[in-house]
């Protein structure tokens, strides 16, 4: 019986299997069939050679969503909303997330301004209905956006998240009588308060919503036509899983799918070696990301903003950057060198893939240099020439430079900018890196993973087995997971236990159901509580754990404490003397998925064996003659000293001169600056 991940990148599809009995683990990369992500999915398990009937666990991660929303190609979307705020969209926050940029422009509302209607209805922020719901109004806006050819309908109501009553009607309205329109009501897709973030992220769900069900619903029946017979599980953002089915109602949750995959198996690794702190490194064909596990924790956050669309799902707090492998280098207005964001991706690709690419990238830069001969062990054949041409028409010749010192440019600026974002993520937030080991792992992560750890001073770097797909592994090792949220504000000096139990247990009561729908046993579901405080009178919030299973008035005063010291932690200082009132509970479900085993590899009984001898480019050293060393020939126990290049089917992996690497007996390859 297998297990297998399909994590679709802007790129290449990368697939892991692992047989449950033996534990062996096997991977794929296949190129990304942009037009239609299914398809490279599909040719990624068909070119594998596996028989879906004996796959019991497919999980999947997709891009589809965040890929919508950055290009505005999503499904036409309108919006019902209380009457007063058809512009809520565009007025939004009054926080320029570009601080100094004077030609900044906010990204357009993914609503047409006349396609968002306008209805009377009102509630207060107890609950309470002041202006009844005109239904007559809102099915004159429904038969509006059918002839508009609208497809999804997003519907906002002020303070829905303490009465969902208006919103369910115009639910029930839709379902019964207007059944071609997809709807996402505000009171299920985020039932908390801040008017402008919950209508933000209603509509990025209501924008995807008809896309992800259409994909998912093909992917599903391709599937079940070569045979798997299980349900299709979906990563989300906050690093579980969800069924297709919850996935296609609710697609805002699986906005960050495939990314969170990584760090999720580097904790899984990283418990396995003993290593807690861990910042990590994960480099594509399209993006690079970074994030931190510290003390074996992962954090989550629900400050997210897409494309500079905010959401407020819960999300693996992770900085992502328009840096991969497929990079595209160029020479700005100013006669400078720039790298990315925008990338070649799979179609037309870089340069050197043949396939119609004519702008210099990353991987072209890498293989003028020598660091890479082919791809996917020959299955990708590069065309050096192509490269070369590339990069001297667009980058060197430009520039007044050499063919070496313009590729050996590319690759230092790519280094430098991903180097930014693991700052961003450690030393910008009061963390010091040099504490931690980096994991670098995607498809063009272990080729620059050493430079960027002697750059931040970090004396460990670890390339965990089958690099170019772990994100997929990492889907493997997460459980189900969903979160729950109400808003009710508590002053903690007046609080309510019996009332704060009420809410928890009615939110544990959602997540239990949706596990239980989701086939999980009732012994294999546990329950988190938490909630979002803040001092009276401040405008945002911090997540505090709840201390305790169930809310005394013990519990509370410890709650009341643990807020005033994460206070300090954050910022420095607390105010005692002053009341704290709690806004947001919170409840996560999870449901515990049996993990997959990671075999142990032998131990070293010979020297490696060398395969070839090539000529690569180090600035250190210049042009040598680097030791080319295969993966699947090192041993638990093997020693390489640098400068050395390790090649695989999903990635390659170079240690610089030097650095030493070591295996361990999981395979992972252990690289230290010596």
């Amino acid at each position: 019986m297998l297990r297998s991940a399909i994590d679709i990148g802007g790129t290449f599809t990368d697939l892991v299997f692992i047989n449950d009995d033996t534990g062996e683990m096997t991977s794929y990369k296949t190129l990304t069939t942009p037009k239609d992500p299914s398809i490279g999915a599909l040719n990624g398990i068909n070119e594998s050679n596996v028989d879906l009937r004996e796959i019991w666990l497919l999980v999947h991660g997709t891009t589809i969503v965040i890929n919508s929303i950055i290009s505005h190609a999503g499904a036409m979307t309108g919006l019902i909303i209380t009457q007063g705020f058809r512009d809520l969209l565009e007025i939004g926050r009054q926080n320029r997330t570009v601080s100094f940029d004077i030609f900044y422009k906010r990204p357009p509302p993914l609503v047409q301004r006349k396609w968002r209607i306008e209805v009377p209805e009102r509630t207060d922020f107890l609950g309470k209905n002041v202006v009844e719901l005109d239904l007559k109004e809102v099915q004159r806006a429904l038969r509006y956006f059918i002839d508009e050819g609208i497809e999804s309908v997003a519907v906002f109501f002020l303070h829905s998240y303490a009465n969902s009553e208006n919103e369910e009607k115009v639910e029930k309205l839709v379902k019964t009588e207007f059944q071609d329109l997809d709807i996402s009501i505000s009171s299920k897709v985020l039932p908390e308060i801040r008017e402008y973030e919950r209508l933000s992220t209603t509509v990025v769900n209501a924008y995807s919503k008809p896309i992800v069900k259409k994909y998912l619903d093909k992917l599903e029946s391709n599937l079940q036509k070569q045979g798997y017979a299980s349900d299709l599980y979906v990563m989300q953002s906050n690093g579980g899983l969800m069924t297709s089915a919850l996935a296609k109602m609710f697609p805002v949750q699986i906005i960050e799918s495939g990314p969170v995959g990584g760090i999720i198996a580097a904790k899984n690794i990283g418990n396995l070696i003993g290593c807690t702190n861990i910042a990590v490194f994960d480099m594509g064909g399209t993006t690079s990301k970074a994030g931190l596990i510290s003390q074996g924790n992962v954090k989550v956050t629900t400050s997210y903003s897409p494309a500079g669309y905010p959401i407020r799902v819960p999300v693996v707090d992770m900085v992502e950057l328009g840096i991969g492998g497929g990079s595209i280098a160029w020479v700005d207005d100013y006669g400078f060198l720039q790298v990315g964001p925008t990338s070649a991706g799979a179609d037309p690709g870089p340069a050197c893939y043949d396939l119609g690419g004519e702008e210099p990238t990353i991987t072209d830069a890498n293989l003028v240099l020598g660091r890479l001969s082919n791809l996917l062990e020959g299955k990708i054949q590069l065309n050096k020439e192509k490269a070369i041409k590339a990069i001297m028409e667009k980058i060197a010749n430009p520039l007044k430079l050499d063919l070496i010192g313009a590729a050996g440019g590319i690759i230092e600026i790519a280094v430098a900018k991903v180097v930014d974002i693991m700052r961003m993520v450690s030393i910008s937030k009061g963390i010091d890196i040099r504490e931690y080991t980096i994991f670098g792992f995607g498809g063009a992560g272990p080729m620059h993973s050493a430079f960027i750890t002697r750059e931040l001073g970090v004396s460990t770097n670890v390339i965990p087995a089958t690099p170019g797909a772990f994100s997929a592994l990492g889907f493997l090792c997460s459980d189900l997971r969903h979160d729950f949220v109400r808003t009710y504000i508590m002053n903690t000096a007046a609080s309510d236990p019996v009332k704060m139990e009420g809410i928890f247990c009615t939110l544990e009561s959602k997540g239990i159901e949706t596990l239980r729908g989701e086939g999980i046993n009732i012994n294999d579901i546990t329950t988190i509580r938490s909630t979002d405080m803040r001092y009276i009178g401040q405008a945002h919030e911090i997540d505090i754990p709840f201390p305790g299973e169930r809310v005394t008035v013990s519990t509370t005063r410890k709650l009341q404490k643990v807020f005033h010291e994460t206070y300090e932690r954050h910022y420095g200082q607390c105010f005692l003397e002053k009341p704290a009132e709690i806004v947001n509970f919170r409840v996560t479900a999870v449901g515990k998925v049996r993990k997959p085993p990671i075999p142990k590899i032998p131990q070293k009984k010979r020297q490696p064996v060398l395969k070839e001898l090539r000529h690569v480019y180090f600035k250190e050293r210049g042009w040598i003659d680097c030791p080319i060393y295969g993966r699947s020939d090192l041993a638990y126990g093997s020693r390489i000293r640098g400068p050395a290049i390790i090649e695989e089917f999903t990635a390659t992996t170079i240690i610089p001169p030097g650095f030493m690497s070591d295996i361990d007996e999981y395979g992972n390859i252990l690289i230290t600056n010596r």
